[in-house]
């Protein structure tokens, strides 16, 4: 089983990239990745290798934490890689843990194909597996969502903004990336997430 590869990529398009690694060439699912990898980069990658009888991928992660997540949410009833890499994909791992440990549905629900169902599911298996995630995300300050940005506001941003016709992806990705200070208000946090979502499409 292939854990970690490190190499030059040399194809990068939609959601795969190739890996080149000691005159191999590794085809690679991307999941929790902030930008595409450019052709030419040199990167390091987290694996999950994935087989069935006729099936074989590679799912790479940037981080450890990542793929660890992944491997805890495939094994949740019908919660297969394509569900986990689009869970890991939409939302952050921080929100997503924290959405799990305080039961929050509403949050759940913003990830696409998952229902109310789904949701209860996801919540029920999950809660006991993920407490040590939780544990550490305490431990280092990160218990709370992006700097300075509390659930209720992140809502009130995610709801803004989608309304203006962008994608819930979209702006969870901008919300990992903009840095808020203590003192900025509501319509401020808005006006930079809209701000860095610009700068990314």
């Amino acid at each position: 089983m292939i854990g970690y590869l490190e190499g030059e990529v040399i194809d990068s398009e939609s959601t795969k990239i190739i890996l080149k690694n000691n005159g191999v060439g590794y085809e690679l699912e991307l999941a929790g990745f902030k930008r595409q990898p450019r052709i030419g980069e040199e990167i390091e990658v987290f694996t999950y290798t994935y087989v069935r009888e006729d099936t074989l991928k590679l799912f790479a992660f940037p981080e450890k934490m990542g793929k660890e997540l992944f491997e805890i949410l495939i094994t949740v009833n019908g919660i297969g890689p394509s569900a986990g890499l689009n869970i890991i994909n939409t939302m952050p791992a921080s929100r997503f843990i924290s959405a799990i440990m305080q039961k929050s549905e509403g949050v759940l629900k913003e990830i696409s194909g998952i229902g109310p169902k789904t949701a209860q599911r996801l919540i029920l298996e999950l809660q006991s597996k993920l407490e040590d995630f939780a544990y550490l995300q305490s431990k280092n300050g990160q218990a709370e969502e992006e700097d300075f940005a509390s659930e209720e506001e992140r809502q009130d941003i995610v709801d803004a903004l989608t309304a203006l016709g962008y994608k819930i992806s979209e702006i969870n990705n901008a919300l990992r990336e903009v840095e808020f200070n203590e003192e900025v208000d509501l319509s401020e946090k808005i006006r930079l997430t809209l701000s860095q979502l610009g700068k990314e499409r």
